[in-house]
């Protein structure tokens, strides 16, 4: 099983691990990382407006993501499952699960990334906040940049088990997958219901929904059980609190929160 996800906005400060820049970047993102990574770091320490504009930074947060932003290759690192906080992360809770869980997480989960690319939970970042719509002198849009590099190197990570799509559009339109894959692939829409009574993608309990499905479907994997179909997802959706699964549409799966 793969689940692929989004990255968050929202990060955990710190790190023990060592900079990105003291390290050789290898394997076939390596080169295209270090290129976007100094990109990013020039961008940040340049013009104030025009790094603000580049990386779409609200104003409240616009200091500190880019002096995190300026320092990506120098500063601290730690586990990408472990610096990827707010709603999807705290929902999925790596801290809390037990060992063989966060063993599970570390080699199943996928994390598409404005700046990386795309990340194995265990892989090492720093701070940062680069969007998939981020615009970089030279490089152009970060997702449009990544795109021909992940039509490559994705489809090796992606083992031979089901794969559980949980990401959000601008994350999805950086990799598709080719018609291989497709036929192990499930997307995951979550659905909740909306003042004017109908069901809806709400975005806060659509990334808490998907946080718990994720802890729900790594702990049936570390106790042995095979996530193999939307049967399998469904059945896991409903066993940590979801309303109802509808997966009557080949490839696609809607969970409904209520």
């Amino acid at each position: 099983m793969r689940l692929l996800l989004p990255p968050s906005e929202a990060k955990r400060s710190g790190g023990r691990g060592r900079s990105l820049g003291g390290r050789e970047l290898s394997g076939p993102l390596g080169a295209p990382r270090l290129q976007l990574l100094r990109a990013v770091a020039s961008a940040a320490s340049s013009d104030r407006a025009a790094a603000v504009a580049a990386f779409h930074l609200p104003p409240a947060v616009a200091a500190d993501a880019l002096a995190a932003n300026a320092r990506v290759l120098d500063s601290a690192t730690m586990p990408a499952i472990r610096r990827y906080a707010g709603v999807l992360y705290d929902a999925l809770g790596f801290e809390q699960l037990p060992p063989a869980g966060q063993r599970v997480a570390a080699r199943s989960v996928l994390i598409f990334s404005g700046l990386f690319g795309v990340l194995s939970g265990h892989e090492a970042i720093p701070l940062y906040r680069v969007p998939a719509k981020a615009s970089l002198p030279g490089l152009g849009i970060t997702s449009t940049y990544w795109r021909p590099v992940l039509d490559e190197v994705v489809p090796s990570m992606l083992g031979t088990g089901l794969i559980v799509d949980l990401r959000s559009s601008d994350y999805a339109a950086m990799w598709r997958p080719a018609s291989a894959v497709t036929q192990r692939l499930l997307s995951v829409r979550v659905l909740s219901s909306a003042p004017d009574g109908r069901h809806r993608v709400i975005s806060y309990p659509s990334k808490h929904a998907k946080g718990a499905l994720c802890a729900e479907l790594i702990r049936r994997v570390a106790d042995g059980q095979q996530i193999e179909s939307a049967r399998d997802v469904g059945e896991a959706w409903l066993a940590c609190g979801g309303q109802h699964a509808d997966t009557s549409i080949p490839g696609h799966i809607d969970l409904y929160t209520s």
